[in-house]
């Protein structure tokens, strides 16, 4: 081979792994995306719910028997998945 041929070939060589490198890296930056969004959603309901409530707390039997509690609740989770 000359050196024009071997030379171009390294260069193609760097091309290809920089390629390589940025669709690694945007494929890992999609996977995180995916991975972290869900979690903070969750987080940020909690949130809303905790703050709604005014950290009111009440066992389930009271809760299930209080038609107010279970309004407010339903209100809860109306205002907060907006």
């Amino acid at each position: 081979m000359n050196e024009v041929a071997l030379k171009g070939t390294g260069e193609e060589v760097w091309r290809w792994a920089i390629g390589l490198t940025i669709a690694a890296l945007a494929v890992a930056a999609v996977v995180a995306a995916i991975l972290y969004v869900p979690r903070a959603v969750e987080a940020t309901n909690r949130a809303c719910m905790a703050a709604y409530a005014n950290d009111l707390h009440a066992d389930l039997a009271a809760f299930a028997q209080d038609p107010v509690w279970q309004a407010q609740y339903v209100e809860a989770l109306t205002a907060c998945s907006r």
